[in-house]
Order: C-alpha cells, then sequence, then structure tokens
C-alpha cells in the first residue's frame, strides 16, 4: 500500500509536522485508539483538525462484559471551543458500512474517481463529525459469534447506537458540545428511535438529519403513500421525455399539475377504491399512465398503483433489459452511485494508520470456511422488529418494494422525542429522482403537525438520486442547507431563551 502525501500524515499542523498518536486502553477490554493530524482549507478559512480512528466496546451494563466493537472515524478541529456541535452519523442498509457518507461529500476527504482529495466543502467547518460503522459493518464486530443477532436485529441496532454515543462522549469528553445525530436511508428509522431513546434519558439532542428517508413515525393512509410516490415519478418520466408533448414544455407547470391531480382527484380515488366504478378505473389509469410515463396496460384496474418494482422494472416499455436505477432513476441501471470502494483501504489503513488485518465489511472480501454453508451477508441476517412490524410486513416490502408498510407500523419516534425536547429540530434532506421516497409528501406530512412541532421541522428537496451527495450540485447545496441548520440548531439549543 502506498502512504498517501498532501493531507496525509506529513501534513503540517500549527506550523509543525506531527506523527500520529496512539490513545491507550483505559479499561480492559478497550482498544487502542489512532489520531493523526491534518489541514484543510475551507470554505470558512483554514481548519487543523485531528482525526481519531478506532474501535469502542459496546459493554454489557450489568457485568461489564463486551458484547462488540464498533469503529468509528471521528474528526474533531484542533482548538475548537467546548461548546462547538458534534454530529455522529451513520448510512443505511441497515447493514451498510458509514464509509459513503463519509468520503461522499460530508467528511474532510472526499471520492473524486480513484483518488482521495480535499473538501473544502466538509461539514467540519460547523461541526465535529463522528462516522459509525454498525455491528457487523465496517470493521465492527461482535466479541463473540454469539452476539452477533444481539446486533443484527432492530432494537439491538438502535440499543448499541445509544450506546455508542454515550461510550464515546464519557471516553472523549464531549457532554458540552451540542449535539446532533444523522442517517441516511434505512439510517434515517436508525436516527428516529435514537432521538427517541436520548430524549427519554433526558439527553439533550440539538438536532436530527433524516436523509432520504422520508419523515418516518408521522403514519398516514396507504393512499396518501401511493399518491405521493407520482411526483417523483413524473419528474423521471419528463427526463426520460416519456411524456405528452404539452407536458414536456414546462417542468414547473408540469409538476404542478401532477400534484394538483394527486390531491384532488387520485388520493380520494384510492381512498375509496372499492367503490369506483369501471368508467372511474379507466380513467385514472390513463391520467396515471399520462403522467408517469408508464405503459396504460401495466396498470392494475385493481389496485390503480404502480408499485415501485415494477416502476423501475417496466418503465420502458416491459424491456427487461433497459431498467430504471432503483437509487438514481436518471442514472444507469447496473450504475453505483457510492463510486469506488478500493479507496477505503488505502484510506483507513494508510492515511489514518488504523492497523487492523480485519476485513472491511460491506466493502472488502475474507475468508469463508470451505466447504461449509453458503456465507450470508449481514443484511440478509438482519431482522425489523420494532413494535408493529412482522413477518406480513417484511414480505410485502420484498415484494413491491415499497417500504410504506413499515412507515405506517413504526412508533412515532421523531414527533415523541420533539415533545420531549422543546429545542430539538429536525432536518429532512429528499432526492427528487429517488423512488423510494417522497419530496412533497414531507412538506405535507408535515404540515399535519401541530405548529410547535411542524415549525421545528424543516424540509428540502434536491435535484439528486437517493445518494444525494452523489450528485455534484445537490451536494453543494445540501452541506450548505445542513450547515445553516447545524448553526441554527445550536445556537437555539444553547439558548437561555429556549426552556427544555
Amino acid at each position: 500500500m502506498i502512504l498517501l502525501a498532501g493531507l496525509g500524515l506529513a501534513s503540517p499542523v500549527c506550523g509543525e509536522t506531527m506523527s500520529p498518536k496512539i490513545l491507550p486502553a483505559t479499561t480492559a477490554g478497550d482498544e487502542q485508539v489512532i489520531v493523526s493530524y491534518h489541514r484543510i482549507d475551507t470554505a470558512r478559512g483554514p481548519l487543523a483538525y485531528e482525526a481519531r480512528a478506532g474501535r469502542l466496546a459496546i459493554r454489557d451494563e450489568e457485568n461489564g462484559d463486551v458484547h462488540g466493537y464498533m469503529f468509528f472515524v471521528a474528526y474533531h478541529v484542533i482548538g475548537g471551543t467546548p461548546h462547538r456541535p458534534i454530529t455522529y452519523l451513520w448510512n443505511g442498509g441497515p447493514t451498510a458500512p458509514a464509509w459513503i457518507v463519509q468520503t461522499g461529500g460530508v467528511g474532510p476527504r472526499i471520492r473524486r474517481g480513484k483518488a482521495l482529495t480535499d473538501n473544502p466543502e466538509t461539514l467540519l467547518g460547523e461541526s465535529d463529525l463522528v462516522f459509525m460503522d454498525p455491528v457487523e459493518t465496517g470493521f465492527s464486530r461482535p466479541a463473540k459469534p454469539q452476539f452477533a443477532q444481539e446486533f443484527l436485529q432492530f432494537r439491538g441496532d438502535v440499543a448499541s447506537t445509544v450506546e455508542f454515543i454515550r461510550a464515546y462522549t464519557m471516553r472523549f469528553a464531549t457532554e458540552q458540545q451540542p449535539l446532533f445525530i444523522g442517517g441516511e436511508s434505512y439510517g434515517v428509522f436508525r436516527a428516529a428511535a435514537v432521538a427517541d431513546e436520548l430524549t427519554q434519558r433526558g439527553i439533550k439532542l440539538a438536532g436530527s438529519i433524516l436523509i432520504s428517508g422520508d419523515i418516518p413515525n408521522i403514519p398516514q393512509p396507504t393512499a396518501f403513500y401511493d399518491a405521493m410516490h407520482v411526483p417523483a415519478r413524473a419528474a423521471t418520466a419528463f427526463y426520460y421525455k416519456r411524456l405528452p408533448a404539452e407536458l414536456l414544455r414546462d417542468r414547473t407547470a408540469t409538476m404542478n399539475e401532477v400534484m394538483q391531480w394527486v390531491r384532488d382527484v387520485y388520493q380520494p380515488a384510492l381512498a375509496r377504491r372499492e367503490t369506483l366504478s369501471d368508467a372511474e378505473r379507466e380513467a385514472i389509469a390513463h391520467s396515471l399512465s399520462r403522467y408517469t410515463g408508464i405503459a396504460d396496460a401495466l396498470i392494475s384496474r385493481e389496485t390503480l398503483v404502480v408499485y415501485q418494482r415494477t416502476y423501475v422494472e417496466q418503465f420502458f416499455g416491459g424491456d427487461l433489459t433497459r431498467q430504471l436505477n432503483s437509487l438514481d432513476t436518471r442514472a444507469p441501471r447496473n450504475e453505483n452511485p457510492y463510486g469506488p470502494s478500493d479507496i477505503v483501504d488505502t484510506y483507513l489503513r494508510d492515511e489514518l494508520r488504523y492497523p487492523t488485518d480485519l476485513t472491511y465489511r460491506g466493502v472488502e472480501r475474507g475468508y469463508v470456511p470451505t466447504p461449509g454453508p453458503t456465507a450470508r451477508s449481514a443484511g440478509d441476517q438482519f431482522y425489523y422488529n420494532q413494535p408493529g412490524v412482522n413477518e406480513d410486513t417484511i414480505a410485502e416490502v420484498l415484494a413491491t418494494h415499497e417500504v410504506t408498510p413499515i412507515a405506517q407500523a413504526n412508533p412515532p419516534w421523531i414527533v415523541d422525542a420533539l415533545k420531549r425536547d422543546k429545542t430539538m429540530q429536525v432536518f429532512v434532506a429528499t432526492g427528487r429522482f429517488d423512488p423510494s421516497n417522497m419530496c412533497e409528501g414531507d412538506v405535507i406530512v408535515t404540515a399535519t403537525l401541530p405548529a410547535d412541532l411542524s415549525s421545528r421541522i424543516s424540509n428540502r428537496c434536491y435535484e439528486s438520486g437517493h445518494i444525494i451527495v452523489a450528485d455534484e450540485e445537490a451536494r453543494r447545496l445540501f452541506l450548505r442547507d445542513v450547515a445553516a441548520f447545524i448553526r441554527a440548531a445550536a445556537a437555539r439549543s444553547s439558548s437561555p431563551a429556549y426552556g427544555k
């Protein structure tokens, strides 16, 4: 492996070259943490920072036994004030490591082709950053094989995340820093449930950042979700010019027309689907085809809904050799919006000097006993056991690729957290071309809440797919908006004018 130059370990900090430092274990069973020193020029000026790479022990509260180790990479500005915000971030999956959001634009190093370069737009300019890999992702592992299933299920996933935040806070004395958490995709469910648990414990939470996961926990009727997925599909059809000529003249006008039809005609029709006449069903199906670009013949007259799986696979007239990308409908079907993964090895082991022979799960391949049972990914073993979700729920999601059943079943985590912590703020980010989410739906569902709650939720829609930071322009706007959100929410959280 080649040691990177530039911003790497040879970078001068505060006028001198600093070698990496090892923070020794403090308790039996703990592991050392590697600290390296760096400098970056950002839009807000030059920053000297330290990068911490290591694994925190997740211990049984009663006996102190270690049940797992969670890997993290953290960035802290050198010389920052004790009240500088700190933001914990993770990906989704539910078993995806954090390198995607970390090197996609949020962290101080960003993927450019097959290399990493300085990222002047990093959120490090506004907040210290901690990127966490859940157990069985990245370098995170259960301490013993029998502990794996404690973490590969929703409740255990949330509990271990809360414990990671607590352990990091104690290890590095960050109690005074305004606390933010953020997740992407499934990581939004994790973030919402973690916010609920933190506020139940009386831990002040300045803000939650929910990326590409809608606003969970504000359940709506099924007709609402089915209707609110239409605008994203209309935007996709406009992009591919698969709409009637009169709808291709002005996208804004077309999207306004679509939304009016969705609210005034389509959603009410779905709500009384059983009583619709044959003529009404035909009219709805024709309009749905007209606005989404899907063939009229593919629309079930019984359900009047085109589920995501069908839409992605059948959009191009049933030609299964040409399908939409399920993460960004503008991208080729097999394009990977995450970018190259081989940079992970170089960055973590060489640039940050984290010493390990473990495979980085989700990216690297390692040894599997052979002969032996077929290896199963962590994702295949994950169990959704949050209240309200059962095997029928998961079967429906797998069949349609719609997350509606889970969204409806989840408890009202975010709403409950907002009610407990009167200064907590929520930022919701959605991609225009993300077939799983709903820009307009987020805004509408927010408005259903009382004003004292809805006023603390900010919704943003970006010209991107599911991975917002994969789009250059969307990433810049997203980082600008999140930076402003952290700034304002931290100030509000710390202000004596707002009581808890």
